[in-house]
């Protein structure tokens, strides 16, 4: 039976929904293809139909999309301490499938590379000029430069949040990120 336009479109979809969250919950290398297909109800001729190039085209558009994400969110935001205080929070730290693929896909794709981390990047990028466009002190614009420091505070706080196991110092980590940027208002 042939498949139609839309339900391929469709079918990519769903692969890239599933992989999008699966890679974030268990990393690029903890799912694969079979399993991830299965998920979504198709074969594994079903996923290279989808994706001819394989693997490293999936995991690129999969990190795309996670990206996409973060990105519809943040453009939501008009300050910066908006956007610290809705990414540096218990609900975010405890979210494994919808977490932000900054500090759950950075080592995955820092051993693939190609690809992968060129998908990873310009999603890197496109959150960067999301943040240049807040608002931050006396209501200017957010600097290259500091846009840089709150990615990389926010990232690894929530890398070190969701590691630890003490939530004493997840939550005096959390609160010292929030005020740091909550100052700078």
């Amino acid at each position: 039976m042939k498949v139609t336009k839309e339900q391929k479109t469709h079918n990519k979809e769903q692969i890239l929904k599933a992989a999008s969250r699966l890679y974030r919950e268990h990393g690029i290398d903890g799912i694969g293809i079979g399993e991830l297909t299965r998920s979504v109800g198709l074969t594994h001729g079903g996923f290279y139909r989808q994706f001819p190039d394989g693997k490293q085209q999936l995991v690129s558009e999969a990190i795309a999309r996670s990206f996409d994400e973060y990105q519809a969110l943040w453009s939501s935001k008009t300050t910066l301490a908006e956007v610290v205080e809705c990414y540096v929070c218990d609900e975010h730290r405890d979210n494994t499938l919808d977490s932000c693929p900054i500090p759950t896909l950075a080592a995955d794709v820092s051993r693939m590379g190609g690809l992968a981390s060129e998908s990873w990047t310009q999603g890197l990028q496109r959150l960067l000029s999301i943040l240049k466009t807040c608002k931050g002190r006396d209501g200017q614009r957010v600097s290259e430069s500091q846009a840089l420091q709150v990615v990389a505070s926010i990232s690894g706080a929530m890398t070190i949040a969701k590691a630890s196991n003490d939530p004493e110092l997840n939550s005096k980590l959390m609160a010292a990120i929030i005020e740091q940027w909550r100052e700078y208002q």
